[in-house]
């Protein structure tokens, strides 16, 4: 018999007494409404390809990744902080090594090459965002070290910006501007939490806005985006305002608990709406009450992961999980904007709920980590 006392020290009873509990079980609060999504909106996916039979191909598959994500995760919960250390090292050569395989592997699928065929189709970029984290917090944490063998003026912080440029070249020949721009805000991010001058604040301002400015006037797929986020009568503008339409069908004004579920219209018509426009179907078929349920959640996750690590005298726990946690929200807050019609579209899923094996995998990995590096001692 299992006993999880706190006299008890073995290895599971460890982990439940030290492990954030009410993070974990807003994570799987996350993950079954993602269960259901994909169950209400698979049918209607399934419709668009004529090579798949089975109306729940999705939600079977989406619970295949979720399965294997969960597991992951779990793992990952249970390693300490200089295991976290070394998945990270390991994590970001293997992602990186994948990344530069794109290159000349890939596969182009909507003008971007993304994805490796290895059986199944893979997207190395995901599963470089957490990794990219733990080591840019790994070099931020002894930043004015010397390296050796290196000129006296070259320490660990500049190595971080080293890794930044290769990240974002390999990125730009993807091309993903949406994940370099995530990136770029991730790395910032990290620097402020470890004490940001005002210059390197109109160095983020310089690099978001050269990044933009590079997309639009020499990357046509950027271009095409941005165009298309501006002008009306095209695809991305029709996409839209059905996701629009959604939102309005769920609003406090029309019904405040939605349609009801399955019985959403505009998910039959929006070509994204099982990956990255499902956030206006739950609006649609739920209301603003369940969407607002949603984002709190989002939020409590954030907010409680913080407040237990930033007294935490550590700077690489700091560093590390503060970094995990604002990629989570970036991605949060830039899904949800797309959607809204705020920014233009990136190809960036709503975590934990969107279908996309890669992207949800990575998210249990992100969540993993930030579990192993908050626990309490």
């Amino acid at each position: 018999m299992i006993s999880l006392s706190r006299s008890d020290n073995s290895l599971l009873a460890r982990w439940w007494w030290t492990i954030d509990r009410w993070n974990l079980l807003q994570i799987f609060i996350l993950a079954s409404i993602g269960i259901i999504m994909i169950w209400a909106v698979s049918p209607s996916a399934v419709d668009r390809y004529s090579e798949i039979n089975d109306s729940y191909h999705f939600l079977k598959k989406h619970i295949g990744f979720l399965s294997i994500g969960t597991l992951i995760m779990l793992f990952l919960s249970f390693l300490s902080v200089k295991g976290i250390r070394r998945i990270g090292l390991l994590g970001f050569l293997s992602s990186l090594v994948l990344l530069f395989c794109v290159m000349f592997f890939g596969e182009n699928i909507n003008g971007s090459t993304r994805w490796l065929d290895i059986g199944f189709n893979i997207q190395p970029s995901e599963f470089m965002k957490p990794f990219f984290v733990i080591i840019t917090a790994l070099l931020l944490s002894q930043k004015s070290r010397t390296i050796e063998n290196f000129p006296k003026w070259i320490n660990y912080g500049h190595l971080s910006l080293i890794l930044l440029m290769v990240v974002l070249f390999l990125l730009f020949r993807q091309p993903d501007f949406g994940m370099a721009v995530l990136v770029i805000l991730m790395w910032f991010g990290q620097h402020f939490l470890v004490g940001l001058s005002f210059r390197w604040v109109l160095a983020l301002i310089s690099a978001l806005t050269t990044v933009m400015l590079l997309g639009y006037y020499f990357v046509d797929y950027v271009k095409t985006r941005i165009d298309s986020f501006l002008s009306s009568g095209n695809q991305g503008e029709y996409q839209l305002s059905l996701a629009l339409k959604a939102y309005e069908n769920g609003s406090i004004l029309e019904n405040l608990f939605g349609k009801g579920p399955g019985k959403g219209t505009i998910k039959k018509q929006i070509p994204d709406a099982h990956t990255d426009f499902i956030f206006p179907v739950i609006a649609e078929e739920f209301g603003a009450i369940i969407c607002f349920f949603i984002i709190i959640i989002f939020t409590c996750i954030i907010v409680r992961g913080f407040w237990r690590v930033i007294n935490f005298s550590n700077l690489f726990q700091l560093l590390s999980a503060g970094g995990l946690l604002m990629l989570f929200g970036i991605q949060v807050l830039i899904n949800i904007s797309v959607t809204l019609g705020l920014i233009p579209t990136t190809g960036m899923t709503l975590p934990f709920i969107s279908y996309g094996g890669s992207s949800l995998i990575s998210t249990f990995i992100c969540m993993g980590m930030m579990l192993a590096l908050t626990r309490k001692n």
